[in-house]
Parts: structure tokens; sequence; C-alpha cells
């Protein structure tokens, strides 16, 4: 709805078109009033013959008039063939719903919208004239008194009104208090005399006197038998029929009696077809709860049934007060509603995490072998996946984050990999599901729902939020996760196919592939899934399934992506800086740029300015400021920049472990970063020979261990060469003559 909001904003800056021709019979709205073309005027060409609607005295308007007036969203004219075109203009461009006519409404309240809008116009014309004759003198007029002159004159006023062929004469008679409501009336309605009269009619009107018992059953057959299923509305009602005539005989749970809560479990005792009903009927006690109902008509049911489903949020309030929050929760939260509910593209967005069941290695030394998380979002209507984000630490806000980037606009990563299908799902989620951990309620992902709307112009995201333990919330991310699973041990060297410690430590010692690979064989996956045909999706693709989905709403708005578009998608810091002399503090480093030179320091008041800013846990060289959700530059950490002029890339944790070892007496202060940073750099070189040394040690222990086993064999070839006892001369005469 959001997305259609959005729309209708966009439709309403146009200029409404001139029509090429005004027949007799054509209808125009101008200045809050609808006309009927009569005739045009024989003699004067730019004249027009109009009848207003409703009934009212004939007048003439001036082709001149209504042409040259300013293309503004109240004054400029509409022009139709038919009044039901005018009503479906008016709806467009000022959500005017024009459903009522006169002729449905009583006479009296008829009259006292005309009355209103005659009393309205009139007090806003005289104070209009009275004001401008005011400034040609120079003088000045306060409203008030302004409005009660008018109000005075507008009294001694005569009006007649028209009403279904019969003229009534009604004088005005208004009190300033009165006066404002109708100028509310008039304002809310936008001057539509339909519409005020039948906002007089009482809330309830034409809506049927039902019993809370009966809204009671009614709403629990439509979360068993429609919510749940496929059947359609018709096959419910008859289920409905069914129930209350030959199992209840018309008996069903009075909430009245009841209290505070409806008992469940009688509730389930009366659908139980194994309880025969007399046993419930004898029971005192039970027998108090019920009470007799009779089944609304078909035409009822039907449009209260098409009322819940245009008004999910309202309808889960009503349900849940009639019914209780557990069976809600029961029946209606489940992953298959809103498979059901689903109308069109990006109305349920699903997100998840999964940690790869494969290792990596590093892509300098080809060892250090790691995990990575994949981050997907997926579209309930098409099924189809939004957007992806695949990161080395924990599931955080940054994936979640990076997921949204990556979904809302067009993709491009696939095509940079050299996959020639099409990845086309993209767009801003009106509903993004999420499960409850802590990071995903975070000041950065709120911030970042709200502000992609930039200021209304395109629909923000609603972030609802998972019921913890429950699983079968999320059971479509979790099933394509499983499938992904599956091939992903079956295709990839270093793949983890099962918990066993030992399976664990030989997929670590096997794996070869990089970050890079995972990246493509994962992008691979993800457009085969896309063009592949889906059982629930009655054989299309989801692909397909999109493409038909934008042919009814129409292609996704997004904002334009520009670099502060793309700052917004970094975490947020709960604090707030200053620009100091040594540039912005954070983080134990200072940063700066030529961006930042020009920036506000103080404001007026002689203050100094406070300025939010966000940053890359995974790089924290630079950050990025923001002063009332607008961004002001880029800054980059001086003791971070190298000899070459760049910065050096270092994450939040690195930074941090860094601090906590160089930690002493005379290296605790902010000031002493630089000791920081060295200790980075040294740390990274001081691992690396350790590690030759230790290669070179295990080689030479390795040439030591076999010196030590060929020793024996050359002192045994020496025993020869000493002169034999008489003994040993003796054995040897004997074996060898």
């Amino acid at each position: 709805m959001a997305e259609e909001g959005g729309a209708t904003r966009m439709k309403r800056r146009r200029t409404p078109p001139a029509p090429n021709t005004l027949q007799p019979g054509y209808h125009i709205f101008w200045q809050q009033r609808t006309y009927r073309v009569i005739a045009l005027d024989p003699d004067n060409a730019l004249v027009l013959h109009v009848e207003p609607i409703p009934e009212a005295p004939r007048t003439t308007l001036s082709l001149l008039d209504l042409l040259t007036t300013s293309p503004s969203e109240t004054s400029a004219p509409l022009f139709a063939p038919t009044l039901e075109a005018l009503h479906e203009q008016l709806e467009e461009l000022y959500g005017i719903t024009s459903t009522v006519f006169t002729h449905d409404i009583p006479d009296t309240y008829v009259i006292k919208a005309r009355v209103i809008i005659t009393v309205v116009e009139t007090v806003r014309r005289l104070v209009a004239f009275e004001t401008q004759q005011a400034a040609l003198h120079g003088e000045t007029v306060l409203r008030t008194q302004a409005i009660g002159r008018a109000l005075e004159t507008v009294n001694k006023t005569t009006i007649q009104v028209q009403v279904k062929g019969t003229t009534k004469i009604h004088r005005l008679h208004t009190c300033r208090a009165a006066y404002y409501k109708y100028v509310n009336l008039y304002d809310t309605y936008h001057g539509n005399e339909a519409a005020i009269a039948a906002s007089f009619r009482r809330a309830t009107f034409r809506l049927p006197q039902m019993s809370q018992a009966q809204f009671h059953f009614i709403d629990l057959c439509l979360l068993l038998y429609y919510g749940n299923t496929r059947s359609t509305k018709a096959r419910v009602y008859q289920l409905a029929s069914d129930i209350l005539e030959k199992r209840t005989q018309g008996y069903w749970v009075d909430p009245e009696r009841c209290g505070a809560t409806v008992p469940q479990n009688l509730v389930t005792e009366l659908l139980d077809l194994k309880i025969p009903l007399q046993v419930i009927l004898e029971n005192p006690e039970k027998k108090a709860l019920l009470t007799k109902i009779q089944m609304p008509s078909t035409g009822w049911f039907s449009g209260y049934t098409r009322y819940i489903e245009a008004q999910p949020d309202q309808g889960e309030q009503l349900l849940t007060t009639r019914l209780g929050k557990g069976i809600w929760e029961q029946f209606h939260l489940v992953f298959d509603t809103f498979v059901h509910r689903a109308q069109f593209p990006l109305q349920y967005v699903f997100a998840d995490h999964w940690l790869i069941d494969a290792w990596i290695v590093d892509e300098e030394t080809r060892k250090k072998p790691s995990r990575l998380w994949l981050t997907l979002l997926i579209d309930v209507y098409s099924r189809s996946i939004l957007g992806m984000a695949l990161l080395y630490e924990d599931p955080c806000i940054e994936s979640i984050q990076q997921a949204l980037r990556h979904a809302i606009w067009e993709k491009t990563s696939a095509h940079e990999l050299g996959i020639e299908q099409q990845w086309a799902c993209y767009g801003i989620p009106q509903q993004l599901f999420l499960d409850n951990a802590w990071a995903h309620h975070s000041h950065s992902l709120e911030n970042l729902a709200r502000v992609i709307s930039r200021g209304g112009m395109y629909n923000p995201i609603d972030l609802v939020f998972r019921p913890p333990y429950r699983g079968r919330y999320g059971a479509i991310i979790e099933r394509l996760f499983k499938n992904f699973s599956g091939q992903i041990k079956e295709l990839v060297t270093g793949a983890i196919h099962s918990s066993d410690p030992k399976e664990v430590r030989t997929a670590a010692r096997s794996a070869c592939l990089l970050y890079s690979d995972m990246d493509f064989l994962l992008h691979r996956l993800i457009v085969k899934y896309q063009h592949t045909e889906h059982r629930e999706l009655a054989g299309m693709t989801p692909h397909q399934k999109w493409s038909e989905g934008l042919e009814s709403s129409g292609f996704p708005v997004v904002p334009p992506f520009t670099p502060a578009m793309d700052r917004l998608f970094l975490r947020m810091h709960p604090q707030t800086r200053t620009v100091q002399s040594r540039g912005i503090p954070a983080f134990g480093l200072h940063y700066w740029s030529a961006q930042l030179a020009g920036i506000e320091r103080v404001d007026r008041a002689g203050r100094a300015v406070q300025y939010n800013f966000r940053y890359d846990p995974v790089d924290i060289s630079r950050i990025s400021l923001f002063r009332h959700g607008e961004w002001a530059g880029d800054g980059n950490a001086r003791e971070l920049q190298q000899a070459d002029g760049t910065f050096r890339h270092v994450s939040l944790v690195e930074w941090k472990e860094a601090k906590r070892l160089a930690g002493s007496e005379t290296n605790q202060t902010e000031g002493q970063t630089p000791a920081e940073l060295a200790l980075v750099s040294d740390l990274q070189t001081l691992s690396q020979q350790r590690t030759q040394e230790k290669k070179a040690a295990q080689r030479h222990s390795t040439k030591l261990h076999t010196q030590t086993v060929k020793e024996p064999k050359q002192t045994a070839e020496q025993v020869p060469n000493e002169a034999p006892d008489a003994e040993t001369e003796r054995v040897l005469r004997f074996l060898h003559g």
C-alpha cells in the first residue's frame, strides 16, 4: 500500500490535461464544484452553459477562466466525458472518493452540507476581499476580526437550496465556533457536497446488527477454512452454514457471557464431531455460555471477508480482540497465509542468515580456513531471491543492510561475474520480516527503514519481527537454505558433510576455494534457482512470476543511488561528534578530509554543531558525517594514512585488539594512536617472521632426526675393521672354512 501511496503522490504532480473537445454532457470539476455542460453559448464561443451537480440553479463558465488557472493541486480544473471518469480522476489526484451521491442521502443532510459550503466559501471570499483592500491602503487586518465581520454579513443573508427538484429557502445563522467546525468539514472532504452530507450519517450506517457471538463464529470460520486453505468464499460460507445447522444446531459461544476470555476448550468441543452436542448441552456450566445465533446473508459474508483481506492490520486487530492472541498466532501468522495473501511483488519479504557448510581459504596465504555467512531476502509473492550479502563475520546488522542495498537497486553483480541469465528482481520491500536477533533491533536498521522513503517520495520499510521459537514462520527461507546446503555439499571441495568434529577438521584441511570462488558459486546457484520451475508457482519460474506481478503492480520506484544514499547503509554510531581543530575524534582516531573543511562548526547561537556519523566495522579508515539525516561528507583517519597517500584498512575488531595489547602506563591516552598503529603492523610482520621461523625449525628438526637414524648403520659398518677376538675368529672359521 505504501508503494501505491508513493505512486499516487507522483501522479499528483502532473498537470491535468486540457480536453480536446467540450461537448454537451461533459463534466467539469473546478473550485471544489462539479458541473455538467448543458450547451455552448451561440453568441460567445468561450462561454459554457453548465448545471451544477448536485442540483442547483444553472450558470455559465468562461473557458478563459478555466484554461488560464494556475496548475495547482486545488485550483486546476478537471474534464471528463462521464461522471464516473471524473470521479476516478478525483480519487487518483486528490484522494476524494465519490462513491456517494446526494440522491442516496436524506434531504436534511444535503441542505446542511449546502449551507456549510455556502458559509465557508462566502466568509473566505469576504475575508480575502477585506484583506486585499486593507493592503491597498497600507493597513493591517486581524484575521479573527475579519472573520467575525464576515459572519455578521453572512448571518443577514438567505439562500435558496434546490434538492431533488424542490426549492427550499434557508436563513443562514452561524456562530464563530460553528464556522470553525464547518471549515474543518469543508477542508476534510475538499468541498465535496455529497461526501460532507454522507459524513453526518452514523458510523454504523447500513451495517447489520450482528451480535458478538455471530462475529466470533464468522471470524473463527474465516481463520479455519479460509485463511489456511485455498477454499473460495462460497465454499467457506457453506461449511460455516453446515456447522451451525447440522453440528451445533444454532448454538455458539457468546463472548459477552464468557467474561475476559473465551474458553478455547469449549470452542474445540463444539467443532469436534466425536463429542455429541447433547453431552455439551447437559453440562450446565457450558450451556450457560452458549446462545442461539443465525447465519448472516451471503452478501454480508462476502463483503466482510473482502474487508478483512483489504485491511490486514485492522483485520488482525479485530480478530485478535474477538478470538484472542493465541488463536490469531496459531492460525493466521504461519507462513502459508502469507503465501495466500501476497497479491504483488515486494509486499512480504523474508530475511534470514545461513552459516555456509563449507570452508574457504585466505587469498594471500591460501591457508587460515574460515566460513562465511550468507544473508538472503526472498519475496513471498514470486519466491524470488531479492538480494544477498556474503560476510566473514557473524550475522549482524551489516549483513541485513548490505542485502537490502543489493536488493533495492537493479543488480549488476551477476553480469560482472560473467553470468548471462537475468537476476531481474529489485525494489524496496514494503514489509520486511526478521527474527528477533539483537542486531535487527538496532537504530541503524530502524533509521534506514524510515529514511529510505526520502520524506515520503518512496515507500518506507515496515520491519516486522517474527515471534521467537516459531521456526515455521520463516519456512520459505529455511527451505531454500536447506536446498543450497545440499548443493554446496555436493559441489564444493572443503564442504562440511556432517557435524562430526573429525569431518569438520578433514573439510578444513581440504579447503581450497577463495571468497571470490564462493561468491561466484552462490551467484550461479541463485540465478539457477530464479530460472527453475516451481510446483507451487503452477510450473512457472520465480523470474516469470516476478515479471507477471510487475504487469499488474508496475515497476518498482526506487530512489537514485547517490553517494549520500550509499552511506545510509553503514552502521550508525549512537553518539554524536563535534568538529575540532585536529579533526573529528572517533575510535581513538582523528578523521578529516577536504570535504569537511567547509562544514558548519557552530550554529547561530555560537554552540558547537553536533554530527551523527556512520561507519563500516570492517574498515574504520573512513566515517561518513550526517546532520539532520543529510550527508555532510566523509572523513579519513589521519593516523591510518600510509606513505603512498592511501589509508590502511583496519577493522574495528583489529583496532580494539591493538589498543588492548598496546595498553600501558605510557600508552593509555588517545594521542598515542600512532604507536597503536605501529603495533598493528609490527604484529603482522612478527606473525610472518615467526611463521617462517617455525617452518625452518620444522625442516631442521626433520634433518636432525634423519641423521640420528643413519648413525647406527655407520657404526655397524666400522666394526669389521677392528681386530676380532679369539672366539669370534673361531666362529668365523667354522662358518666360512
